[in-house]
C-alpha cells in the first residue's frame, strides 16, 4: 500500500488545525508577580576528583551524620563517569534542609563492574553556602 497520496491531505488537515482561531487569539502579557516563585533554595559544592580511573562509576552523596559518624540522612548525591583524569563535580542540595545543629560530610565512592575500587575521605560541610571545595583526592579502597 502506497502512503504517498495521502500525504498532501494529512499535511493539509494538519494546517488546518494549527490555524484555528483559538491559537491565534492573543494572550495577556505575563507580569513578573505572575511567574512562579522559586520555593527552594538551592546551592551547590562544586570541586573535582583527582585520580578517577576511566570506565568507573562515581558516587557523591552530601549526608547528615549522627554521633557515631554513620549516615542518618541523604542530602543530595549525583553519579558520574570516570574518564581517567580529573573529574569535575557539582552537587546541588537544597540549602533549606541543611540541618543546623547536625553534622554534614561529603562522601565518595568510586566501582568498576560493582566492586569498591576508591573512596573519597570525608570531607566536613559546615555551612549551606555554594561552596568550591577544589581537588579532592581520592585513595584505594583497603
Amino acid at each position: 500500500m502506497q502512503l504517498r497520496p495521502l500525504v498532501l491531505p494529512a499535511l493539509i488537515v494538519m494546517l488546518f488545525g494549527c490555524s484555528s482561531e483559538q491559537t491565534q487569539r492573543p494572550t495577556a502579557p505575563v507580569t513578573f508577580e505572575e511567574l512562579p516563585q522559586e520555593t527552594t533554595l538551592m546551592h551547590e559544592l562544586h570541586g573535582s576528583l583527582i585520580g578517577v580511573p576511566a570506565d568507573s562509576e562515581v558516587e557523591l552523596a552530601l549526608l547528615e551524620v549522627n554521633r557515631r559518624d554513620q549516615p542518618d540522612r541523604l542530602l543530595s548525591n549525583v553519579q558520574l563517569q570516570g574518564r581517567g583524569s580529573d573529574l569535575p563535580f557539582i552537587l546541588k542540595f537544597n540549602a533549606e534542609e541543611f540541618p543546623k545543629e547536625q553534622k554534614v560530610e561529603l562522601r565518595g565512592r568510586v566501582t568498576r563492574s560493582g566492586q569498591l575500587i576508591m573512596s573519597l575521605p570525608a570531607v566536613d560541610i559546615t555551612s549551606s553556602a555554594t561552596q568550591s571545595l577544589g581537588p579532592l583526592r581520592l585513595v584505594p579502597a583497603p
